[in-house]
């Protein structure tokens, strides 16, 4: 298989891995009885100590880590990552699919690349393409038809759910943008590993996570380690690497396929039903993401 075609199949599955992790959420709220606000705190402790466990085996991260934490400017922007980049957006994320589904919180998250352009537009004082403006109308719109169905009066998903879809939005944004400069110093693995142990951390006094919710058995355990082995270690460690060999703007793109898994996911394996107006609210909303990263290639 040549560097393009495993660039491609790495980047898939990053999302795919993505959207796995919050249909097993899904299920460890509505089946095991579990809460977002427990089960973001614990993971991000875990994931975190494996993600600097696996970094930490190169010497060339370990020699980074001393001026990581003894240039207060960078410690600030890590502290800013970590509480509103990483744990918020974490947080958002679940609590959007503990009030709705894995799949319409996906997808509400994934309108993040809209703010982003919106950001940047206004930033760098440049003026958006047909294409941004096309990207955007399909976002509103698509999100319109989630919310709503249709129906400007009622509201199809709960305000809980609407109101934590947008922070996800928000935070998600923030995700991408806050790291630039640390990532590209320090290196990825390096950064998203401190920055989930630092929010496990800090959430520790907010969640109480020796007071375990639910109902705990085998299934429980698979569901929890696959949140945070499948949705985290390895969905990084592929989209990554796919991300290396084809590209950020190319990988991003093929890693669209999270929201698409998570639709598909929760509708077969937790008989989620979706009305019409939910499927072509998806669509626009993936057709607005997908036109967004075409231009970058």
């Amino acid at each position: 298989m040549s560097a393009q075609k495993k660039g491609i199949l790495f980047s898939v599955l990053g999302g795919v891995f993505w959207g796995i992790s919050g249909v097993c959420g899904q299920y460890l709220f509505d089946v095991k009885g579990l809460n977002a606000k427990w089960m973001v705190n614990i993971r991000l402790i875990v994931a975190g100590i494996l993600m600097l466990v696996l970094v930490y085996r190169k010497a060339e991260n370990r020699k980074k880590w001393k001026s990581l934490f003894l240039d207060w400017k960078n410690l600030w922007r890590l502290l800013l990552f970590s509480l509103f980049g990483m744990t918020l957006c974490q947080l958002s994320y679940f609590s959007t699919i503990e009030y709705s589904n894995a799949g319409t919180a996906t997808v509400l998250q994934y309108t993040s690349p809209i703010l982003i352009m919106v950001y940047v537009a206004f930033k760098d004082w440049k003026k958006p393409t047909y294409l941004d403006i096309l990207a955007l109308i399909l976002a509103l719109l698509g999100t319109f038809l989630l919310a709503t169905h249709g129906n400007v009066g009622t509201l199809a998903i709960s305000k809980q759910a609407l109101f934590w879809g947008a922070v996800a939005s928000v935070t998600m944004a923030l995700y991408n943008l806050l790291p630039i400069k640390l990532m590209g110093t320090f290196g990825i693995g390096t950064i998203i590993g401190w920055s989930m142990l630092i929010g496990g951390i800090c959430m520790v006094p907010v969640t109480k996570p020796w007071m375990i919710p639910g109902e705990w058995d085998i299934m429980t355990i698979m569901a929890f380690f696959a949140v945070v082995l499948v949705g985290t270690i390895m969905a990084f460690g592929v989209y990554f690497k796919g991300s290396r060999a084809i590209g950020a703007a190319k990988a991003s793109l093929f890693a669209s396929s999270e929201p698409l898994t998570a639709t598909i996911a929760a509708a077969v394996f937790m008989h989620v039903s979706f009305m019409p107006m939910d499927v072509v609210g998806i669509g626009c909303i993936v057709l607005a993401v997908s036109i967004l990263s075409l231009q970058k290639i």
